[in-house]
């Protein structure tokens, strides 16, 4: 986040376990933004500090009517399901690159151990 987080600021979680389960909730910040090395911020209403890295500060127009707030929520969804759908994305090309990986890694060891069979029948032939 380029701005650090100031008490009273709204945000929301996105890309992490909290943020599925709090599904387009805006959370307040309680104070400012702390620890430079992790930065965390408490929010009114959660135990505990959580980390700045997963979380959106929002700009929430003044809420007019029941319908303004049904918009602005569902406006908050949308941005939420985009960027899940971006870290999943992210997480099956992990996924495939990962495969390719153990593929390659076992064709090593294959021709790891064609190479020392080879060396075996080499030295076996030129002792004879």
């Amino acid at each position: 986040m380029s701005q650090k987080l100031k008490k009273g600021d709204l945000v929301v979680m996105h890309s992490c376990m909290e943020a599925e389960l709090n599904e387009g909730r805006i959370w307040r910040c309680k104070g400012d933004e702390f620890n430079p090395s992790a930065p965390a911020v408490f929010l009114e209403g959660f135990s505990g500090h959580f980390a700045v890295e997963f979380l959106q500060k929002v700009d929430v127009p003044a809420i007019e009517s029941e319908m303004d707030l049904y918009n602005e929520i569902q406006r908050l969804k949308d941005e939420l399901r985009k960027s899940n759908k971006k870290n999943e994305q992210f997480l099956n090309d992990w996924k495939k690159a990962e495969t390719q990986a153990n593929r390659a890694t076992e064709k090593l060891g294959d021709v790891t151990i064609e190479l020392k069979n080879l060396k075996r029948s080499l030295l076996m032939e030129a002792g004879k």
